[in-house]
C-alpha cells in the first residue's frame, strides 16, 4: 500500500490540488489550517512516505529547464514559441537536461505557476516571455533566485539576462511603409496595455508618425488573435475611407483581410495592412501581406546560449552584469501596404529584403 500512495492519490482523495497537498505536508502557513491538518491525517492514515529521490531532487538539481508559456496560445498564436521550444530542446538534451513547458491558460495564473516551480523545485532555471510592467512573476524570481531569462524587458534589467527584439523599431517600420501611400487614417492594433513589447510597439509608431508631421494613429489595444483584429477592423471599415493597418502581429492582419472581404472591401484598393512577425501563409494571402521579421531562429538560438551560459553549461558567463540582447526586425515588403494606383508605393512590392 505505501508503495502505492503518492501525492497525486492524496490530491484525489481530498479534491485539492498536488502543489497543495505538498505545501501542506510541509505545514506551509499560505495553506489554511483545516486543509493542512486533512492532508496531514489522511498522509498519517496512508503511512505516506515522501520518496527519498525525489526529495533529493528538490533539494538539488534537477536537470530541467522550463518555458512559461504565456495566454493567449490558441494554436501556439506566435511561431517564435515553436522555434523557441524546438531549439531549446536540442540545446538542452545535447548538456543531457530536459525541457518542462507550463502554460497558463489566463494571466492571473502565471504568477501561482511560478511560485509552484520555485517551490517544488520543478525546475533549475526558468524562460519567461511576454514581460510586463512590474511583472509579478519576475519579481518572485528574483527573490527566490532561481535561475532565469526573460525575452523582453522588465523593470529590473541590471538583475537578470535578457534577450528582446525591438518592438518601438517595429512600429516605426509598419508606420515609415504605410506611409508612402497612406492618407491621414493610420490605425494601430497592438497587443492589451502593460505587456511591454506591446507598449513599445505603441510607443514606435507614434514617435515615427510626430517625425513625419502626420496626426497621431489610432490605437487599438486588444487581444492578438484574428477575431480580435476582425472585429476592430469592421469597425473602422464602416466608417472610414481608405484606412491604413499596422498590426503587432500576423494574426491580427489576418483578422483585418477577413474583415475586409466581409464589407465586400479590397487590399490595395479600400486599404492597406502592414502586419508583424511574419507568420507561415503571410506570402500567400491576396495580395501577399507586407509584415516585418522577428528572426525567430536567430532568437532563439540566443535566448538557448544566454540560458544555458547563466546555468552555467553552456560556456563561460560575463564577469560582471547580466547579458542584454536586442534583435533589430526585419522589413518584409511585399503588397498589402501600398494602394495599387499609387506609382510611388508599387516600388518597394516584391522586396523580402
Amino acid at each position: 500500500m505505501q508503495k502505492s500512495i503518492g501525492l497525486k492519490t492524496l490530491a484525489a482523495e481530498l479534491g485539492v490540488d498536488v502543489s497543495t497537498v505538498s505545501r501542506a505536508l510541509r505545514d506551509d502557513p499560505r495553506v489554511k489550517l483545516e486543509t493542512r491538518r486533512a492532508v496531514q491525517d489522511l498522509a498519517q492514515r496512508y503511512d505516506y512516505r515522501p520518496n527519498a529521490a525525489a526529495r533529493a531532487l528538490r533539494g538539488g538539481k534537477t536537470g530541467r529547464v522550463a518555458v512559461l508559456l504565456s495566454p493567449p496560445q490558441q494554436r501556439f498564436a506566435s511561431p517564435i514559441f515553436l522555434e523557441l521550444l524546438s531549439t531549446l530542446d536540442q540545446h538542452l538534451r545535447e548538456k543531457g537536461l530536459n525541457l518542462a513547458v507550463f502554460a497558463a491558460r489566463e494571466r492571473e495564473e502565471e504568477a501561482g505557476i511560478v511560485r509552484q516551480i520555485i517551490e517544488e523545485r520543478l525546475a533549475d532555471g526558468l524562460i519567461l516571455g511576454r514581460t510586463r510592467k512590474h511583472d509579478p512573476r519576475v519579481r518572485l524570481l528574483l527573490d527566490a533566485g532561481l535561475p532565469f531569462v526573460t525575452f523582453g524587458t522588465t523593470d529590473w534589467p541590471d538583475e537578470h539576462p535578457s534577450v528582446e527584439i525591438d518592438y518601438a523599431e517595429a512600429g516605426r517600420i509598419a508606420i515609415r511603409a504605410l506611409s508612402e501611400t497612406a492618407g491621414t487614417d493610420i490605425q494601430v492594433m497592438s497587443a492589451p496595455e502593460g505587456l511591454n513589447f506591446a507598449d513599445n510597439y505603441v510607443r514606435g509608431t507614434l514617435e515615427e508618425a510626430e517625425a513625419q508631421g502626420r496626426p497621431a494613429p489610432r490605437i487599438w489595444r486588444i487581444e492578438m488573435t484574428q477575431s480580435a483584429g476582425q472585429s476592430a477592423a469592421a469597425r473602422v471599415l464602416a466608417r472610414s475611407h481608405k484606412p491604413a493597418f499596422a498590426c503587432i502581429q500576423d494574426s491580427l492582419a489576418f483578422g483585418v483581410f477577413r474583415a475586409a472581404a466581409s464589407a465586400g472591401k479590397v487590399v490595395g484598393r479600400d486599404l492597406t495592412i502592414f502586419g508583424g512577425q511574419n507568420f507561415p501563409g503571410s506570402e500567400h494571402t491576396a495580395p501577399p501581406l507586407s509584415t516585418f521579421s522577428t528572426e525567430d531562429d536567430r532568437v532563439a538560438e540566443l535566448l538557448s546560449e544566454v540560458t544555458l551560459r547563466h546555468l552555467g553549461c553552456g560556456g563561460s558567463r560575463p564577469e560582471t552584469g547580466f547579458e542584454r540582447h536586442e534583435i533589430k526586425p526585419k522589413p518584409l515588403l511585399r503588397q498589402s501596404h501600398v494602394f495599387r494606383d499609387a506609382g510611388k508605393g508599387n516600388s518597394a512590392v516584391g522586396s523580402d529584403g
